[in-house]
């Protein structure tokens, strides 16, 4: 009698600590700490000032040896070392996020690349500046936008990075005074020394100056992960009350077995 009594405890014992412990072990499972969702438009971002960094990088090395004022060369020399650590953020950041980027400019670029490798001296100068200066609004418009609606920690602290750098290139850039201000007006449209009126066909061939620049796709799609995990405080308060009532009821049964 008193083994089947015991057997009967036990197995309510076990059946009331049962969700406790699940909720234990949910707890602690690997994987789930610290879960953020990553929208396409965090992802974009990273694209963007990768392949920002890309052309620039390569733009700025061509400037060593076919701009003409020192001023410009000065200017390439600082967009080339702070592209290049801007995007050592962004790879580290999306290795961390499991982010696949690109490994070379995007076609916009790779055309402004091919056109500035033609060209040397005063043209040099003027094309390089506002090619990138014009290219870099878009890009600070990029992640402006990613800093002020991200949901995501990691690419909220690279985004303010990238605004800071954004914004010193546009500035030192604009120091040049080779700044058309006039093109500005105008983002999508990258003014250079051979820029034909709108409608030309001459410049769609091959190496002419593209006129479009880097644009990022928003995205307000989103992956949201809830955590619904009862905190560690909840959890031994649980195991607590469980206990003292398994102990409980374990010393109102032997009293009644010895009383028997």
């Amino acid at each position: 009698m008193i083994t089947r009594v015991l057997a009967l405890l036990a197995a309510t014992v076990l059946a009331m600590m049962s969700p406790i412990m699940a909720a234990v072990a949910h707890a602690a499972a690997p994987g789930d700490q610290g879960a953020q969702s990553v929208s396409q438009s965090d992802q974009d971002v990273l694209t963007t000032v990768m392949q920002s960094g890309m052309w620039e990088i390569a733009a700025g090395g061509m400037a060593r040896n076919q701009a003409s004022a020192a001023a410009v060369r000065t200017v390439a020399a600082t967009l080339v070392t702070d592209d290049t650590a801007l995007n050592q953020q962004a790879a580290q950041a999306a290795e961390q996020l499991g982010v696949q980027l690109p490994g070379q400019p995007d076609n916009d670029q790779q055309g402004w690349l091919a056109q500035l490798h033609d060209e040397a001296g005063a043209t040099f100068d003027h094309d390089y500046v506002n090619l990138v200066r014009q290219a870099s609004g878009k890009v600070f418009t990029a992640v402006a936008a990613a800093r002020a609606g991200t949901k995501n920690d990691l690419i909220k602290q690279f985004a303010q990075g990238a605004v800071n750098t954004v914004m010193k290139h546009m500035t030192v850039l604009e120091g040049t005074k080779l700044v058309d201000s006039s093109a500005l007006s105008d983002p999508a449209l990258p003014q250079t020394t051979d820029q034909n009126p709108a409608g030309s066909q001459a410049a769609q061939g091959a190496g002419a100056t593209p006129t479009t620049a880097p644009t990022v796709q928003q995205s307000t799609t989103t992956t949201t992960v809830v955590d619904d995990r009862p905190s560690p405080a909840v959890v031994l308060v649980g195991v607590l009350l469980i206990g003292a009532l398994a102990w409980g009821t374990v010393m109102i049964i032997r009293r009644v077995v010895n009383s028997a």
